[in-house]
């Protein structure tokens, strides 16, 4: 058994044993087994934790979510009767307690979701100090539990700045990749069931879970992309890789294909490439984020290019005369 299976089993037993103390009537037989289970050190900390959640529970009364919770608790609760150890326990009371209290363990564990638009960047400031960089059209989930902090990466691209905490370490699920950090700054792309990860500073471990898992130790500097058809370990220039935190798009002899498609993820009207003849063109230069007039204009008068407006709006590139 893993140690998060042996801990969910031993929340669940703790909320079983708070609703039960918290019905009308207790029996001696439930005390003493209380007891007996409360011995385990461990059991204990995890009665006391569902005791602390359910006293925070009164400084959410007037959330609307809870309230739902709780209503609901209550209604399918009435009515409903049980026998112990020969007495009827009303289980309306005891029902709600138990649904309750698992209703605020969600609420305080599900994840918050944070997304940007197209053309849009967006900074989330976690609880802990860390922070999150939100690319254009992202999109993160985060969950902090007293044990993990966990986000997946859903789509998109993210930079995260670590604040270092050895007990709850910091993991980052994209696809089948998990980047586990303390205190560290790295960059993370969804890249087909992947990802792409580029090392700013301080130490990562990269692993995919895949038929046959791989596991990737990071230094500042290095990067890996887990979906690729060999991964491997290589350096990156994390400059011009992580420009687009500071809305800038940098590109050092790159094809002229992978330039436009980086570009038009920050655009609804991208631009088109319809002569396979320029798409290995090489392009080098800074460009700001979002600026696609700017960018063809620089292409239109660096390279031997003409651009085009076609009738549904897109720009079109194609090789000059």
């Amino acid at each position: 058994m893993t140690i998060e299976a042996d801990a969910d089993i031993r929340r669940k037993e703790a909320v079983e044993w708070f609703a039960r103390l918290n019905q009308r009537k207790v029996t001696t037989a439930d005390v003493r087994g209380f007891s007996d289970w409360r011995r385990d050190p461990e059991n204990a900390r995890a009665f006391q934790k569902v005791e602390t959640m359910w006293e925070a529970a009164g400084a959410l009364a007037g959330n609307p979510d809870m309230a739902a919770l709780t209503a609901e608790a209550v209604r399918s609760g009435k009515g409903r009767r049980r026998a112990t150890s020969g007495l009827l326990v009303p289980l309306g009371v005891a029902g709600a307690v138990a649904v309750c209290v698992v209703s605020l363990v969600w609420f305080q564990q599900r994840p918050a979701s944070y997304t940007t638009e197209i053309g849009e960047q967006r900074t989330v400031q976690l609880d802990d100090g860390s922070r999150i960089v939100l690319d254009t059209n992202s999109a993160v989930a985060v969950r902090y539990t007293r044990e993990s902090r966990s986000v997946t990466l859903t789509s998109g691209q993210a930079m995260f700045e670590v604040e270092g905490d050895p007990q709850r370490p910091f993991i980052v699920a994209a696809g089948d990749t998990r980047v586990t950090a303390l205190g560290t700054r790295f960059d993370v792309r969804r890249s087909g069931s992947g990802a792409r990860v580029i090392l700013v500073y301080g130490r990562v471990a990269v692993r995919q879970e895949v038929a046959r898992p791989s596991g990737w130790s990071l230094e500042p500097g290095q990067q890996v992309t887990t979906s690729a058809d060999k991964p491997r370990v290589i350096e990156a220039n994390v400059p011009a890789a992580t420009s687009w935190t500071v809305g800038r798009l940098t590109f050092e002899s790159t094809p002229i294909s992978v330039a436009v498609a980086e570009v038009n993820r920050y655009s609804r009207e991208p631009i088109e490439l319809r002569d396979p003849r320029i798409s290995e063109i090489r392009v080098s230069g800074v460009f700001n984020a979002g600026d696609i007039d700017g960018f063809v204009a620089a292409l239109t008068d660096l390279y031997p290019l003409e651009a085009t407006r076609s009738p549904d709006g897109r720009i079109v590139l194609a090789g000059g005369t």
